[in-house]
């Protein structure tokens, strides 16, 4: 599928959902076949499958954060989550699951080593009655110590659809600000409402006029770590590509990000 010109897309949609959106269930099959070879070993190990949240959600490793670890433990350097190319850079974002109670924190590791200062968090700890997240971070004001690491919540406002919450993590004498944008009303398995379009975008673009001031990896996380949080990049890379370009290419975007991470963008249309 060649690039869409932008001039031609209200045109190239309405003739993609003739037929109950056959054409768009065609190109999300494409999608399936992407990275069916790529290698996830340590992911497999024994010791790091207790660390998966899905058993058939694991980081490919070739694209997989590495944790610097004191010991040399085998499995000490594992978390699901992977580098996301972006518009900018070649490592612009970190996709990963939503963290479990023996994991969060390396999940905090993790934000201290690549020197993160946003996460964006897409799910709520709870949905259905289900748990799709630990709460990895403090209940109150008060420090709380994830492993070796201090996280502290320095404020908390929220919003219709979203929170947004500002920490300080420090380890020994490292100290670092991290800004955590908690986007609540987006479905599992599903999505938004078309009411709800104008809300997203506006997160998203608030989360990015943020992210230029910022350095390090951009985290994204929901429950698994592909749907809501693909999308959510995906969103954010071509906003920053159509304000450069006439044309965009959606399909092929999603296919480079799942070949990073399996199963980006989950739900076809």
């Amino acid at each position: 599928m060649s690039p869409v010109q932008l001039d031609d897309f209200d045109s190239y949609v309405k003739d993609m959902a003739k037929d109950s959106d056959y054409k768009f269930s065609l190109q999300f099959e494409e999608l399936k076949l992407i990275g069916l070879e790529t290698p996830h070993f340590a992911a497999d190990l024994p010791m790091n499958r207790s660390k998966n949240r899905y058993t058939n959600i694991l980081p490919y490793d070739f694209s997989r954060v590495q944790l610097v670890s004191m010991n040399e433990e085998e499995g000490s350097d594992y978390i699901n989550a992977n580098y996301i190319p972006g518009y900018n850079c070649p490592q612009e974002y970190i996709a990963t699951q939503g963290p479990l109670p023996e994991t969060r924190n390396d999940f905090w590791k993790m934000v201290l080593q690549q020197k993160s200062q946003i996460i964006v968090m897409l799910t709520q700890c709870n949905e259905k009655r289900r748990v799709k997240c630990d709460h990895y971070w403090p209940f109150a004001e008060e420090p709380v110590l994830y492993g070796d690491i201090t996280v502290e919540m320095l404020s908390e406002e929220e919003q219709a659809d979203w929170v947004f919450r500002n920490f300080r993590i420090s380890y020994a004498d490292e100290v670092q600000d991290v800004m955590h944008f908690n986007y609540t009303s987006w479905p599992d398995h599903g999505v938004p409402p078309t009411n709800a379009a104008e809300s997203i975008l506006h997160f998203v673009q608030m989360v990015r006029q943020q992210a230029t001031k910022s350095k390090g990896p951009m985290v994204v996380h929901c429950s698994a770590g592909v749907g809501r949080t693909g999308t959510f990049i995906a969103l954010d890379r071509l906003l920053q590509h159509i304000h450069d370009h006439e044309f965009v290419d959606i399909l092929g975007m999603v296919s480079d990000m799942r070949s990073y991470r399996m199963s980006m963008v989950q739900t076809e249309v």
